[in-house]
């Protein structure tokens, strides 16, 4: 029998809804998880970890003594990332030596010093030094990020401060370079295009300007070996456990909600059971823009349509996740395409600027443009593909660049997103108990600020 009165309601079935269940049913809380196929995050976000997120995600684990996650590697899977920029392409996701030389192969300037010298020497001496400092220094922060730091108190320091001499050497070298790219604004427009790829891709935010910060959670995410999360198997291993713990979970979708006094007081499910009560609400997923809430700030940011495409037999092309960028289409309507090859099979993410009223009839002829004139020209050994799906939305939100947020050492901060109510669209009220985590939430860091966000807020809650 479902318990109706719940200290809180987490909407969206994901491990990051368990990673948050976990700490309440610690602290005795009655946790009710809906799953609620209208609140989902995409396909990228959460499934893409680098060092950093590996290293939280098994600390975590640890504190918490769920087992899935302490031996967190079982469900990861190396992928190699292959970053189409322009008429450049490297293929990263190895291990940081590795990436660090194909950088230095196909974007020079990035690891230059002024005197255009090579900053390093290849030598295997180099090489064991680079990959032991940079694995320990992920593990290192992590772990202390996970038990030891609040969102706002992450900042350049908190990396640089643990940050091996190699490493740091490496990064400043980096970041003195970027900006000076970015000084540069007619030229080096190959690199700006990889960067802008890269940054919406592991920070999942659409932009060319960086903070500090953030550069150095980019430096750290291409040079890091890339591992893509198996999300079902080990959702199913922490359903077992959720429930060992005196957690509830429901497939259904909420009818309705109902607030007093801008807090939640019940919430109508579409199935037998029918109305809860929960004290408090979190959403765990994109943009829950299909439920009656809206979510404030409105960010101008980037939507996927997905589809699957079935490739020539005879296209030699090795298996992957590809991102596929261009620097004339930066900030446009139609802005960036991600696909993941199996065998014959892809799975295809084109990202389109979100507007009001959108629907795919609208611009179908254009996806279908992009995509013959992306991988016809990028990709070698396509000669052949056809269509195995339609063109629908997905639930990946990259969020466009916006104003500056509020700046504390140098970093930008992620705004702070209010939840209103929508069901009656004459009194929209701003709600109070209700919580979002996720990329719309200006996540300027990623999985990683969203993972620091939950950990931080499961203290108050």
């Amino acid at each position: 029998m479902l318990e109706k009165n719940v200290d809180m309601a987490l909407i969206g079935h994901n491990y990051l809804s368990y990673l948050l269940s976990f700490d309440l049913l610690a602290k005795n809380k009655k946790v009710l998880m809906l799953d609620d196929e209208r609140l989902k995050y995409g396909a990228l976000f959460g499934r893409q970890v680098c060092e950093l997120e590996r290293s939280f995600l098994k600390t975590w684990g640890e504190d918490s003594k769920v087992e899935p996650f302490i031996n967190l590697d079982r469900y990861l899977t190396q992928t190699t990332l292959h970053f189409h920029a322009d008429q450049s392409i490297v293929h990263l996701g190895r291990t940081p030596f590795d990436n660090l030389m194909e950088l230095c192969r196909k974007f020079p300037l990035l690891f230059l010093k002024a005197n255009g010298e090579v900053s390093f020497e290849n030598t295997p001496e180099f090489k064991e030094k680079v990959n032991g400092e940079f694995l320990s220094f992920c593990h290192r922060v992590g772990q202390n990020t996970c038990r030891f730091s609040s969102l706002q108190s992450i900042s350049l320091d908190t990396f640089l401060n643990h940050c091996p001499a190699t490493i740091k050497e490496l990064f400043l070298l980096f970041k003195s370079n970027v900006e000076e790219l970015y000084v540069q604004e007619s030229k080096y427009w190959e690199y700006k295009s990889f960067l802008y790829s890269a940054k919406a891709f592991f920070q999942s935010r659409m932009s060319l300007k960086s903070s500090e910060i953030e550069l150095f959670h980019l430096f750290h995410s291409i040079l890091s070996p890339f591992y893509k999360l198996k999300e079902d198997k080990i959702n199913a291993e922490l359903k077992n456990i959720f429930e060992e713990r005196g957690g509830q979970l429901k497939r259904t979708h909420v009818r309705e909600w109902k607030f007093y006094k801008e807090s939640p007081w019940s919430i109508e499910l579409a199935s037998f059971e029918g109305i809860i009560h929960p004290t408090r609400v979190s959403l765990l997923g994109g943009i829950p823009e299909k439920l009656p809430l809206k979510v404030f700030p409105d960010n101008k940011c980037y939507k996927n349509v997905t589809s699957q495409i079935t490739i020539s037999e005879n296209s030699n092309i090795e298996d992957g996740i590809y991102i596929l960028s261009k620097n004339n289409r930066i900030g446009t309507n139609y802005s960036l395409m991600v696909f993941e090859k199996n065998e014959f099979h892809c799975q295809v993410e084109q990202y389109v600027l979100k507007k009001k009223g959108q629907k795919i009839s609208f611009f179908t002829k254009d996806l279908n443009s992009w995509l013959k004139d992306d991988l016809t020209e990028l990709i070698p050994g396509i000669r052949s593909f056809s269509m195995s799906s339609d063109f629908e939305f997905g639930d990946e939100v990259f969020v466009a660049e916006g104003n500056v947020g509020r700046i504390k050492n140098g970093i930008q901060l992620p705004k702070r997103v209010r939840i209103y109510d929508t069901s009656n669209p004459i009194l929209k009220r701003k709600l109070n108990n209700v919580y979002y985590f996720g990329p719309y939430k200006d996540s300027h860091l990623g999985l990683f600020t969203t993972l620091a966000d939950i950990k931080e807020t499961q203290q108050f809650l």
